[in-house]
């Protein structure tokens, strides 16, 4: 059987991305839905279509190893990652009362730096990433980090920042004098 870290959502996902025989997958709850799929990769298909943008996915073989291994989004509990977002909006803060090291809650920039190095291999953290950006905007250090983004969350930003780009692309903005006058 599949690992239990993988969600519902998770399983419609890999469904729905190669095109598994599975009916009305939406309509069943977790557990069935993951015998369903466990039966349909193991009894009736025997080959898949390679996926390189989210799960990096071959073959069938890598289909049902990464199924039965524990989803790699899910490692962290609640407890580890609420620690991980306290400390980078700890170094956030750091960055927004300008890059001083008294007014914030380390002592110095290497504590930061080697914090910050730490922290950047839970880059689908959206705390994280904005922690890398505005860190590497210091003006005090050459030093770039990097945050490690997994490919699913990488193509789900490329996607928002294509949107984006078209929303503010209709907006225009004058500026010029304007003349009010009461009476």
């Amino acid at each position: 059987m599949f690992h239990k870290s993988h969600s519902r959502k998770d399983l419609l996902d890999i469904i729905k991305l190669f095109k598994l025989p599975i009916e009305d997958a939406e309509d069943h709850n977790k557990k069935i839905l993951s015998e369903k799929l466990f039966y349909t990769l193991y009894n009736e298909i025997d080959f898949i279509e390679a996926d390189d943008d989210y799960y990096g996915i071959q073959n069938l073989h890598e289909l049902k190893e990464y199924l039965i291994k524990p989803n790699q989004k899910k490692i962290l509990s609640v407890k580890d990652k609420n620690e991980i977002m306290k400390m980078s909006k700890l170094i956030i803060q750091y960055c927004k009362v300008g890059y001083c090291t008294e007014l914030s809650y380390f002592n110095t920039i290497d504590e930061i730096y080697s914090e910050a190095r730490r922290l950047s291999q839970f880059g689908d953290i959206p705390s994280v990433r904005r922690m890398c950006q505005m860190l590497n905007k210091n003006p005090h250090s050459k030093e770039i980090i990097l945050p490690v983004v997994s490919k699913k969350i990488q193509k789900d930003l490329e996607i928002k920042q294509l949107t984006q780009k078209k929303v503010f692309s209709m907006l225009t903005v004058k500026t010029q004098k304007v003349i009010l006058s009461f009476d």
